[in-house]
């Protein structure tokens, strides 16, 4: 699929670059890979206004988690909410690495309880994570939304699309806001 419009906030071919050295300082590959990938995020929109929506595409392997690391090099995010029907065991990983670097406060996931069964290694490996993890969450539900919630001091980012935090994103499309009043009505599907 090609770009046919000119967009100043999205530009599909910046993220093909070649990657960066290695970010200082972090240690997971999975991680490096995603910070580099938002290297080329920067390039593709910026944070969005209070009240303002960016609608994007992507056409290349670039998942919902991507925007986590991209938010955490600019504010300290006190709280992420996430919404999946699937994730992997690397995007945990990243996740604890994010925390454990003090980039990241509180984390709730609410995943699918079909992965249950489709993938209890990673089942495994989250419910290890939060029973040593007090600021990391777990909740299964019936669920196949993608909705993640970033709160950083002043900002209140909601992400909606069709990625979920595993690695085989391909074409998916995402609202990108800042507003707390859609972040707190969002934040109702995890009470």
């Amino acid at each position: 699929i090609k770009n046919s419009m000119s967009n100043k906030y999205f530009d599909i071919h910046s993220i093909t670059e070649t990657p960066k050295a290695q970010v200082e300082g972090v240690f997971s590959k999975y991680l490096n890979k995603h910070l580099q990938r938002i290297e080329n995020v920067s390039e593709l929109c910026r944070i969005p206004d209070n009240g303002e929506v960016f609608f994007l595409q992507t056409e290349k392997a670039f998942n919902a988690f991507t925007f986590i690391p991209w938010i955490a090099k600019k504010f300290f995010i006190e709280e992420i909410y996430a919404s999946t029907y699937s994730i992997s065991r690397r995007v945990v990983e990243a996740l604890q690495e994010l925390q454990q670097d003090g980039k990241v406060g509180e984390v709730t996931l609410l995943i699918s309880d079909s992965m249950i069964k489709r993938n209890p290694q990673t089942i495994d490996n989250l419910e290890a994570v939060a029973k040593s993890n007090a600021n990391f969450n777990i909740k299964y539900y019936w669920n196949h939304s993608k909705v993640t919630l970033i709160k950083t001091k002043d900002h209140f980012f909601v992400l909606e699309g069709s990625g979920n935090f595993s690695e085989n994103a391909q074409l998916e499309q995402y609202t990108f806001c800042n507003d707390a009043d859609v972040y707190q009505f969002r934040k109702q599907i995890f009470e």
